[in-house]
């Protein structure tokens, strides 16, 4: 029965958003090249490992605040990212089904939640608690890795539309994931190995460590809603909208906006725990609740985005302007 619950915290999470994306979707990327966007984003996994063992042979820094930012750069943001944007960049963008920017926007969020869920996986049949780390991983790392995909594919999504120069848009959608998913790890793990000994205020470090973490998440959660209003809002406005654009299902976007507004209600309840909890207790186990509020807020957000009445006139496949 554990190895049940444990599988099923493990693949909710991410398979919550794949459908979401999917969905909302549906008339811009099949069925077929959304599942394949997911086992390549699996996929990834296994070459992001090989990728971080041929980094570590370069011989940086493993122990210290050095140590935690070789890790958290060289072990995982940097082959992480680059697995993924090599899965998109030779598979999807070339399959014959990816014929539209929407497709690659697409496809790089889901092949990010691919690896989220192999990770996901392999987190949580390996944990001793499997409640804590399935909560704290859905709530957090799950939505990282989409954040980071939709960041990507909004940039590959402009160079396929020719709103930005090729350099440019390989750069920020390969740099600007890496340094979020950098920025991301290094802070956690610097407080996990982190020494009293080694400073002389290491209170003071900690506190500077957190708002690391503070501001990374937040930035982090703003670029989200920014990317989904770009790709999922905006894109409707635009005077040559992508060849398979049609507007999402009225029924299946009202489903999503009211799942929206729980999933902010329930962000709000717990950063209002947070806030009480600081005032009370520890302002840094408060402030801890705050952050964990942040992502599930902002995918909450994005869910109850409206597609605008006046977008560019063209119809819904249910015979009707696209109504939010």
């Amino acid at each position: 029965m554990t190895f049940v619950l444990t599988m099923g915290a493990a693949v909710v999470p991410p398979f919550f958003l794949i459908a979401f994306f999917l969905t909302h979707f549906r008339h811009r990327l099949g069925l077929g090249l959304g599942a394949k966007a997911v086992i390549g984003g699996m996929v990834s996994a296994p070459l992001a490992i090989g990728f971080s063992v041929l980094l570590a042979r370069l011989g940086f820094p493993t122990e210290g605040l050095w140590g935690a930012a070789s890790k958290a750069w060289m072990g995982a943001a940097i082959p992480e990212e680059v697995a993924k944007f090599l899965i998109v960049w030779f598979y999807i963008r070339r399959h014959p089904q990816c014929d539209s920017a929407g497709d690659l926007f697409c496809g790089s969020v889901l092949v990010g939640l691919g690896f989220a869920l192999l990770e996901n996986l392999l987190y949580l049949l390996s944990s001793d608690n499997w409640m804590m780390t399935g909560f704290m991983r859905g709530a957090m790392a799950v939505p990282g890795h989409t954040i980071d995909g939709m960041m990507m594919g909004v940039f590959l999504a402009w160079w396929w539309r020719k709103d930005i120069l090729a350099p440019a848009a390989l750069v920020l959608a390969l740099g600007l994931p890496i340094m979020a998913h950098g920025f991301y790890d290094f802070p956690l793990m610097a407080l996990d190995s982190f020494e009293e000994a080694s400073f002389v205020d290491p209170l003071a470090v900690r506190h500077m460590l957190f708002a690391l973490f503070v501001v990374t998440v937040v930035v982090s959660a703003t670029a989200a809603i920014w990317a989904g209003r770009m790709e999922m809002i905006n894109v409707f406005l635009r005077a040559l909208p992508d060849i398979d654009l049609h507007a999402p299902s009225p029924a299946g976007l009202k489903l999503w906006r009211w799942i929206g507004r729980a999933m902010m209600v329930g962000a709000a309840a717990l950063g209002l725990m947070g806030v009480n909890k600081a005032m009370q207790v520890d302002p840094l186990e408060g402030g801890w609740l705050m952050v964990i509020a942040l992502f599930p807020a902002a995918f909450g957000k994005i869910m109850t985005l409206r597609v605008p009445e006046q977008a560019s006139g063209f119809l819904s496949p249910w015979g009707r302007k696209p109504r939010g």
